[in-house]
């Protein structure tokens, strides 16, 4: 195997294949000897990406597009990312990896974060399960409201129908006293009409009267008469 086939594969060993490009990309990762499993911060990210672009930028500056046409000559080719990355540029990636800020502060970023995040999410979970008590308990209040109101509302209807049964009594025992009125006005009548005879028929019975105190007399007269002749 000759030098230019160990590079070529060591360099596709290293390569990252992106969908619809006719290149690849170096992981300087990978050249750096950085384990892809590691936990990355915010700045081993941004760090990546920078060195990433470097890294592609440095390829196409010099004309590699991570394919050879044809085998020649290792003189022959323009260097590549994954050659930049031995000797003194992977010494230099290496330096500005090593420059990446690790303090405890970055490193409990996330967990401190997921702790907040768990504490908010059990406070929110509480309330609302809180709200849900609440709810829960006002829905039955609601509904022995509702349930009383239902019982005012037949209450009310009893006291109705009492009401309009009451009202047709008083209905009825006003029918009865008209019908009293009508016999009362009757009787009236009847009262004076009879008061009306009694007073014809006594001033008849003072004619009778009348005219047996005058025959009477009359009796006495002719005794008088009849003493007197017989003297």
């Amino acid at each position: 195997m000759s030098n230019y086939e160990h590079d070529h594969d060591h360099e596709s060993s290293l390569a990252i294949n992106v969908p619809g490009s006719s290149w690849e990309t170096y992981d300087p990762f990978i050249c750096l000897g950085i384990n892809e499993t590691m936990l990355y911060t915010q700045a081993d990210i941004e760090t990546y990406n920078a060195l990433s672009a470097f890294v592609q930028q440095q390829d196409v500056i010099m004309g590699n597009d991570g394919f050879e046409a044809e085998a020649g000559p290792e003189s022959s080719r323009a260097p590549s990312g994954t050659e930049l990355c031995r000797g003194d540029q992977a010494d230099a990636l290496v330096a500005l990896s090593s420059n990446i800020p690790q303090g405890p502060g970055e490193t409990e970023t996330i967990p401190h974060t997921d702790e907040d995040l768990s504490m908010a999410l059990n406070q929110i979970t509480s309330t609302i399960n809180q709200f849900g008590a609440i709810s829960q308990t006002l829905g039955n209040k609601i509904e022995g409201l509702n349930s009383l109101f239902d019982d005012m509302a037949h209450s009310l209807d009893s006291v109705g129908r009492r009401l309009d049964s009451m009202e047709h009594r008083l209905d009825g025992m006003e029918r009865r006293m008209d019908s009293m009125k009508h016999n009362m006005d009757k009787l009236s009548q009847g009262t004076e009409s009879l008061e009306a005879k009694f007073r014809t028929v006594n001033e008849y019975l003072l004619e009778v009267i009348r005219r047996e105190q005058m025959v009477m007399q009359e009796f006495g007269d002719l005794a008088n008469r009849y003493q007197e002749q017989e003297t």
